[in-house]
């Protein structure tokens, strides 16, 4: 997806039981760059560290649909991790949602490049409901037509996503939100408990720093 342009790219995702004893796979299709791969691997130990599931027991089959024109960066990642989850746990997705964002390892959303086009684009293609980053809410500017048609929710953790994403208010979504609010306050204590080691001197002035 170009910095300023936008389109509505569907992902699924299928989970099955892993087919050899050395333990499962992740496999993703639709013409991925570095990056896109990148993101992938990293949010298949998102959420295995969030979700509690040991992921090695399962292969992970993630499909970019019509993907022609391959697919780079990192701003599919709350969408990928939404579609693996929702596979895992059997809760199924609000279609009429479309979302983009970047992850953390401490499931942080983190703002991406485009989003005003990118909220258009869902909008122009029937979407009412998009979910982008927090820190992204100041870098929307939609054009007047757009606006009372489609609503930008901002979300600042994976928790966030998925009480927006997954449908219903049933006892496994309940539960699944109540164990990622769990374990990212527990991450987040466990963060702030790092001891943290002596300042390094300031460089000398005119000197930029690593140099």
């Amino acid at each position: 997806m170009a910095e300023f342009s936008g389109i509505v790219l569907p992902i699924a995702a299928e989970v099955t039981p892993a087919q050899t004893r050395d333990g499962g796979v992740v496999v993703a299709t639709g013409k991925l760059g570095e990056i896109a791969r990148e993101a992938v691997q990293n949010v298949s130990a998102l959420i295995k560290k969030y979700t509690g599931e040991d992921i090695s027991r399962y292969d992970i089959h993630i499909q970019f649909v019509g993907a022609s024109d391959g697919v780079e960066g990192d701003s599919a990642s709350v969408s990928i991790a939404t579609a693996v989850i929702s596979a895992l746990e059997g809760v199924p997705v609000d279609q009429g949602v479309a979302m983009t964002g970047s992850l953390s390892v401490r499931g942080q959303v983190l703002p991406v490049g485009g989003v005003t086009a990118k909220v258009e684009a869902a909008s122009d293609s029937g979407i009412r409901r998009v979910l982008i980053p927090e820190d992204n809410m100041d870098d929307l500017v939609l054009e007047s037509r757009y606006k009372g048609v489609v609503e930008v929710i901002p979300v600042r953790t994976l928790r966030d996503v998925l009480k927006y994403a997954l449908v219903g208010q049933g006892s496994k979504k309940e539960s699944l939100l109540e164990r990622l609010a769990a374990m990212v306050h527990a991450t987040s204590r466990t963060g702030e408990e790092v001891p943290t080691g002596p300042a390094a001197p300031a460089p000398p002035p005119g000197r930029p720093a690593g140099s």
